[in-house]
């Protein structure tokens, strides 16, 4: 008898399970099929991306050899179909190069919009505040000290990488304009930085406070000889003209003195040379 209950209970239990394998199976089956299918597609694409970008890497040297052996023209071509078919990485490195030979040809609003195109490009905070800051010294003497601050000022927040370029091009920018006093307060920012410590930014900076000092000294040498009298001596040094006045020759002088200072620009302390100086590390980071 209890044999009997055995045999109808395992009866009714696999037409349970039958039940459910038809209700289910199919759902099941097809969900095994889709995670299957959905690995292989990612297995494809992530392939497909890599042969892609190592073309894209192959071809974005190619440009650069074209540069090397003079071939401008070829190369901004090569270099304009990378930035438009390429992912971010090498998109934004060649439109970078594309500014870069703009610069050559002396086209700096060309150039500015290559930079602030690869700005817009890069998916990293590093170059990008790279690409905006080359930008603003691109076009330096057209844009505006506001302009300049508008596009920079994000960038000079504490934990951003250019923040120091991006204040000297401030006060490169106020100097130009013979606001000498905020030159000199924004210039004393980057020399007083910590972070700025034994950085060549901070000796430029240091070196164009002393020159501002040099030049009120002199106007006030100018002023009426009352108020002359309330300044401090002028060190023995020559008279400075500012109409006439180069920072760039004056910083040369003060390299010559002491060894210290590497100053290019007669308009801005050197902020280009240590910009040229990481492009070789954003060729090899700006890949995606």
């Amino acid at each position: 008898m209890a044999d009997i209950f055995h045999e109808v209970e395992e009866e009714l239990r696999k037409d349970k399970y039958n039940v459910l394998l038809r209700t289910w199976g199919p759902w099941v089956l097809g969900g095994a099929i889709a995670i299957v299918v959905a690995a292989a597609a990612w297995q494809g694409w992530e392939y497909w991306q890599t042969q892609r970008s190592h073309a894209m890497s192959d071809r974005y040297f190619a440009a650069l050899e074209m540069i090397e052996e003079d071939r401008l023209t070829d190369a901004d071509l090569e270099l304009q179909r990378i930035s438009e078919e390429a992912t971010s990485g090498y998109a934004a490195l060649a439109l970078m190069q594309r500014g870069e030979l703009a610069l050559q040809g002396g086209d700096a609003a060309t150039a500015g919009y290559f930079f602030e195109q690869a700005a817009d490009t890069f998916s990293t905070t590093s170059f990008s505040d790279l690409a905006r800051v080359k930008a603003a010294m691109a076009q330096f003497e057209e844009l505006s000290i506001d302009d300049l601050q508008n596009r920079l000022g994000d960038m000079m927040q504490p934990e951003r990488p250019y923040r120091l370029l991006a204040m000297e091009v401030i006060a490169a920018k106020a100097f130009d304009n013979g606001d000498l006093e905020r030159a000199r307060t924004e210039y004393e920012a980057i020399a007083n930085d910590l972070d700025a410590l034994a950085l060549p930014v901070a000796q430029r900076a240091q070196a164009a406070v002393e020159v501002i000092d040099r030049l009120q000294q002199q106007a006030a040498l100018d002023a009426p000889e009352d108020t002359a009298l309330e300044m401090p001596a002028l060190p023995e040094t020559p008279d400075v003209d500012p109409a006439t006045f180069n920072l760039g020759a004056v910083l040369d002088q003060v390299d010559e003195e002491t060894g210290a200072l590497d100053v290019d620009s007669p308009q801005m302390p050197d902020a280009a040379g240590i910009l040229d100086s990481n492009d070789t590390d954003t060729a090899e980071d700006g890949q995606d």
